[in-house]
């Protein structure tokens, strides 16, 4: 809650300094856009453990006289090691998660536009597990990959012609089919079986994007 307060405190105070432009009068050709919800919960010292993360931390929009062609995409790979009391672990990680679609926009006043919009997404992901014990290897894997899209809706704070603030909604539908393996004993073939599964994933306003205009 007090981070919160203070951004809203933030951006009432970059507001009421900047000078009363009309942002209409420059029209970019491409915006890029980082998820900073992360940075901003550090700057205030409030933690980043209960906050949901957003798969898509860069976008990039192209920009018409009413719409944009949007995109956004995240990849991360996660390599990592652990030792217990039984033996040793080894983690590996790799999640890819794409989108792309269409909004329109509409201006609200000179600081505030109103965006919505639909968009197809692309989900892939991948884990192995491999445990180490003195009786020897466990093997674990999964991996799926899904398809799908929505509507969406956000809200787009012009802090200046060429930088902006926005947050938005969806609601996405996900498709996705993968398999499951598991390996107890070498000299056993491994077990694997098909997964398939229907996700609907609503989002609330729960991330902060930073756009640069160019």
């Amino acid at each position: 809650m007090l981070r919160r307060v203070c951004l809203l405190l933030l951006l009432t105070m970059v507001w009421r300094a900047l000078p009363a432009q009309d942002t209409l009068l420059y029209w970019p050709k491409v915006e890029l856009g980082m998820n900073i919800t992360q940075t901003l919960a550090g700057f205030f010292n409030a933690g980043s453990q209960g906050l949901p993360t957003d798969p898509y931390l860069f976008s990039v929009k192209f920009p018409g006289v009413r719409n944009a062609i949007r995109t956004g995409f995240n990849l991360r790979l996660r390599n990592r090691e652990e030792a217990t009391t039984t033996g040793q672990r080894l983690i590996n990680d790799l999640n890819v998660n794409v989108r792309a679609g269409l909004e329109w926009r509409k201006m609200l006043n000179k600081r505030f536009s109103f965006f919505y919009g639909i968009d197809a997404v692309m989900r892939y992901q991948k884990e192995e597990v491999d445990f180490n014990t003195g009786g020897g290897t466990i093997e674990l894997g999964s991996n799926s990959t899904g398809f799908g899209g929505g509507p969406m809706l956000g809200l787009m704070f012009h802090i200046t012609p060429k930088i902006l603030l926005t947050t938005e909604s969806s609601m996405y539908a996900i498709a996705s089919s993968g398999s499951e393996k598991e390996q107890v004993d070498p000299s056993i073939p491994p077990t694997e079986q098909k997964i398939r599964q229907f996700e609907l994933l609503p989002s609330i306003p729960n991330s902060l994007y930073v756009f640069f205009r160019f």
